[in-house]
């Protein structure tokens, strides 16, 4: 089981964390960090980087973020320079409860390698489903 952690601007990570754990039960080797209003970067980014060495110690690292170049991001991207971890961004409710769900019997290697296409199939334009269901009869 490879660690995870999930970095996001405010509370978004911890909620994304307690919101899976409702559907697919507690989970180990997670941490959470939230950028608020105020924070220093630069203390956030001494945190993460902290935690991501520290968690590397233990077993491979995938970090999810919110969003792309927002400053967790940039955080991370910049940690990638130092340390040897996965990352990948667009953090989502379906895309973490994907993770949860298969890295007890999967590699982090094999948890990303379809991560992008299984997330991609969760997005949904309701209007054009309804309007193709609609039309089919």
């Amino acid at each position: 089981m490879f660690e995870i952690i999930l970095i996001s601007h405010g509370p978004l990570s911890k909620a994304m964390l307690e919101t899976a754990q409702m559907i697919v039960g507690e989970q180990e080797h997670v941490t959470c960090f939230g950028l608020y209003l105020g924070d220093s970067v630069d203390l956030f980014r001494e945190r993460v980087e902290e935690e991501i060495r520290n968690k590397l110690e233990e077993s491979d690292v995938l970090v999810l973020t919110d969003m792309q170049s927002g400053s967790p991001f940039n955080v991370t991207v910049g940690a990638m320079g130092y340390y040897e971890f996965r990352h990948f961004t667009g953090m989502n409710l379906p895309m973490v409860l994907e993770i949860f769900s298969r890295r007890a019997y999967e590699s982090l290697d094999e948890v990303c390698q379809d991560l992008l296409l299984s997330t991609k199939e969760t997005m949904v334009d309701v209007n054009q489903l309804l309007y193709e269901l609609d039309t089919a009869f």
